[in-house]
């Protein structure tokens, strides 16, 4: 996320000989004047750009919602669908009260220059004394945050569906919005935060091996915080009754509703034009960083798809003798690559976004197969599109990154607009370049950069989340009853069925696809309730059998 300035607009006058003192003060009033007028104009303008790009950051959770809705079973319909509105509500309770001001609540000297801790920020809790007024009004940018908060947040409810607790989903949302998640975008959009390419003030020197790393719309503070909070819930919480079988098979368990999905995945991918470009922060005088990050989070979704379709049919056709095109691996290939091209959608060119998409949608199905053989039971593969994909989206800028692109989004690497000298020619340039990707010339400092903040990512994350959600399981409120998820929540929880009249036996009109090497629910969206069902209970029966043996062979001490 870049929050580069660009110099103040101004004018020019050259007086006339003809002209007295006195006209020459009014001219300048004039000016003055003007040049006021445009300032303001000038943040209006910045904070309308801003908060348009706000709104299709949220409007992403209608595509969540879809996408969701469709990934589960008819009996947890409504219980991902309250999930998701869960994470914009307690999302925006745990930003305003803590989250921001963590974040984004850096000290000011008398200049109005940042001044503040390296790790945390310490201003603006419930954003008290957080400016509102004139042209240094931050309301808009509190709105713009948080909506990427609440997106972190939703990541979490896929990994997790249909045996989550409601009450533990809404204390994940509150701490994840308001501690894990603020933390990682201090160290990296900040102005003081130690890891990020912005670091550069008077009290903040020095950049990450001297170059800073690069996350510019969030691949590793949004998409692997996400990702990496959805596997350690998915580890603490354990699969679904019924995924894994005591011989060791794996039992499939589609969703519901493949239009469902396919329209959530448009919706995120729309949304994603205010995510990416929208990271600018800014409008006048970066239209081409803009652009650019339009033109790469076009490319790169479309390239990951087809990338992940072609690597998931050729598994299939090894595997079962036929072609067949899933229509999960395609959409989450899709997602795959918005993830992956988020960090660098601004400073790489479009045939590196290319590029990033093929790799993440091979990345993708690794990821997959991954999480199904360690038993990370993940209905929607949150882990795979996100956790992976977000640590693609962190190391390729150190690879592929242009210094023209960088420069062109962040600025020259003085970012205090005091170079006077021409930045295009080296030799008599007074400004600092940029360090850029090592497969284009550069000397892998911004690679080494984005390794460092690629692992402190992972190690913050999981060594806040597994602890959390491990006091939430021996607290006895993290998984729904056994009989209950059996039953499916929404009976149990959420006041009925979210198709009446249909119950286990709705027909979603979309016929089962063919071939699953990963024993995932890719694509395998139809009227499987019954057998799912069928499965569940001869799990049941074999329990109990085990359980009326084990009893016999240790009977309880009589009183």
């Amino acid at each position: 996320m870049s929050s580069a300035v660009p110099p103040a607009p101004g004018a020019v006058y050259t007086p006339g000989n003809d002209l007295s003192n006195a006209d020459l003060y009014t001219i300048a009033d004039s000016v003055t004047a003007a040049t006021g007028f445009q300032s303001t104009q000038y943040a209006d303008l910045t904070a309308a750009f801003v908060l348009n790009s706000a709104y299709l950051v949220f409007f992403m959770h209608c595509g969540f919602a879809m996408i969701s809705v469709g990934c589960v079973r008819t009996r947890f319909a409504k219980h991902i669908a309250i999930l998701i509105l869960a994470d914009a509500a307690a999302s925006a309770f745990g930003y305003y009260f803590t989250g921001y001001a963590f974040a984004f609540g850096d000290n000011l000297d008398a200049s109005g220059a940042p001044n503040g801790n390296y790790f945390i920020g310490t201003n603006y809790f419930a954003l008290h004394a957080l400016p509102h007024t004139g042209t240094s009004n931050s309301d808009y940018l509190w709105v713009f945050q948080w909506s990427f908060a609440a997106t972190a947040c939703t990541i979490v409810s896929g990994a997790i569906a249909e045996r989550a607790r409601f009450e533990s989903y809404l204390l994940y949302s509150v701490f994840m919005a308001g501690w894990v998640y603020p933390i990682v975008t201090h160290s990296v959009w900040s102005p003081m935060g130690w890891a990020g390419m912005l670091r550069n003030t008077t009290y903040a020197p020095h950049r990450l091996l001297g170059v800073g790393a690069i996350d510019f719309a969030g691949s590793g503070a949004v998409h692997m915080v996400g990702g990496c909070a959805a596997a350690a819930g998915c580890f603490m919480i354990g699969p679904r009754i019924g995924r894994y079988l005591p011989d060791g098979t794996v039992v499939d368990m589609p969703g519901h509703n493949s239009s469902l999905f396919v329209l959530g995945v448009m919706i995120l991918w729309f949304g994603w034009y205010g995510f990416n470009p929208g990271s600018q922060l800014a409008l006048v005088g970066y239209s081409g960083a803009i652009a650019n990050a339009a033109i790469t989070t076009t490319l790169a979704p479309a390239f990951a798809s087809l990338s992940a379709l072609a690597v998931k049919s050729t598994i299939n056709r090894v595997s079962t003798g036929r072609w067949s095109y899933d229509i999960m691996t395609m959409g989450n290939g899709a997602l795959a690559g918005l993830v992956a091209i988020t960090a660098s959608c601004s400073t790489v060119y479009p045939w590196g976004a290319i590029v990033i998409g093929i790799v993440a949608g091979m990345v993708y199905n690794f990821g997959s197969w991954v999480s199904v053989k360690l038993h990370l039971d993940d209905p929607l593969d949150a882990i795979a599109v996100h956790a992976w994909n977000g640590g693609v989206g962190v190391i390729a800028p150190g690879f592929i990154a242009s210094q023209g692109l960088i420069q062109q989004s962040y600025g020259f690497a003085n970012t205090d607009n005091d170079c006077t000298q021409d930045p295009t020619n080296s030799s008599t340039n007074n400004c600092p370049f940029r360090q850029y990707g090592c497969f284009l010339g550069g000397n892998g400092d911004l690679l080494g950069a984005q390794i460092i903040y690629f692992c402190w990512i992972v190690g913050w994350v999981l060594g806040n989340m597994l602890p959390f959600f491990f006091i939430l399981k021996i607290l006895g409120i993290l998984r729904v009853p056994a009989e209950e998820e059996t039953l499916g929540i929404d009976e149990s929880y959420h006041g009925g069925h979210a198709y009446p009249g249909h119950g286990a036996e709705y027909d979603s009109s979309m016929s089962k696809s063919n071939g699953n090497a990963n024993g995932k629910s890719n694509g395998n969206f139809g009227n499987n309730d019954n057998s799912d069902l069928t499965s569940i209970k001869s799990e049941l029966a074999e329990l109990r059998a085990t359980l009326k043996s084990f009893e016999h062979e240790h009977p309880r001490p009589q009183k």
